[in-house]
């Protein structure tokens, strides 16, 4: 990567990664880079992130060898806490002239190698090398890392200012640590709290209605987790060019942020009311 608006893009969307997730798998193949974080490491459990970016968008340079030539692929496994010295390098070198990332073999074991070109005055450089341990995921577990099947939901809705948001759901989890999400067809969005005390709700109206499923109901709403929920809005840096509220009446609140280098989905499983 050369382009310094790259950088700091990848930067951003891999730090979202590493906060919302304990591990996270990278997917490598000959046009996209995924990054996939699982609700948990049980087999069956759901993706919680998954998120594609366009390699020709990022890369000024880019060449990879897969497994074979029908399974052109690699995917590779890293711990969270592993990559934050890396980011925290990646963050001070705003001025970084190119960042370098390659799979490497060290002291017999595999790592992602980031190269940072650093500018060190009177026309020289320095380079700053962070490797990045990970695990090589074997062929026979690949499928349990696929895309998420398109989901077909009850409302679909341009979320508000994510800012404002997250700033409203901060000052909601003093209150409880669940919140009942609610949209309509008319484009309203209410966020709403409740406890013994007191019962807060909050309103987006006037927002733009993506799409409405035939012979569905016209509102719907979920129960999720406020801290989830703040934990992801977090990231409006990452300055996507909408994002698009999903809801599956009780069962599911889909985010996602869609940008013409990457989009990035987030699965906030619905919680059964008490």
């Amino acid at each position: 990567m050369i382009d310094p608006n790259c950088i700091k893009q990848f930067i951003g969307i891999l730090g979202c990664m590493t906060k919302l997730g304990k591990s996270c798998i990278l997917r490598i193949t000959t046009t996209d880079l995924y990054f996939i974080v699982r609700e948990s490491q049980t087999i069956s459990a759901s993706p919680l992130i998954w998120c594609a970016l366009d390699e020709g968008h990022f890369f000024s340079e880019f060449g990879m060898e897969g497994l074979s030539t029908i399974d052109n692929e690699i995917y590779l496994e890293f711990v969270a806490e592993n990559v934050a010295r890396t980011l925290s390098a990646l963050k001070v070198s705003g001025t970084a002239k190119s960042v370098k990332i390659k799979l490497t073999k060290k002291l017999s074991s595999p790592c992602l190698t980031f190269e940072i070109d650093l500018p060190s005055g009177t026309n020289h450089s320095r380079l700053v090398v962070h490797d990045i341990p990970v695990n090589l995921v074997p062929r026979r577990l690949w499928n349990d890392y696929l895309e998420p099947e398109a989901m077909d939901p009850d409302i679909s809705v341009h979320m508000p200012q994510l800012r404002l948001m997250k700033s409203i759901v901060e000052r909601m989890k003093n209150l409880a640590n669940m919140a009942r999400v609610h949209v309509t067809s008319e484009g309203l969005l209410t966020l709403t709290v409740e406890t013994e005390a007191v019962s807060v709700t909050s309103h987006f109206d006037n927002l733009h209605v993506e799409k409405k499923s035939i012979g569905k109901e016209e509102e719907a709403s979920v129960t999720i987790e406020l801290k989830r929920l703040s934990n992801f809005l977090g990231h409006e840096q990452l300055n996507p060019q909408k994002v698009v509220c999903d809801v599956l009446q009780s069962k599911l609140m889909h985010l996602n942020f869609l940008s013409d280098s990457y989009t990035l989905q987030y699965f906030l499983p619905g919680i059964n009311d008490q």
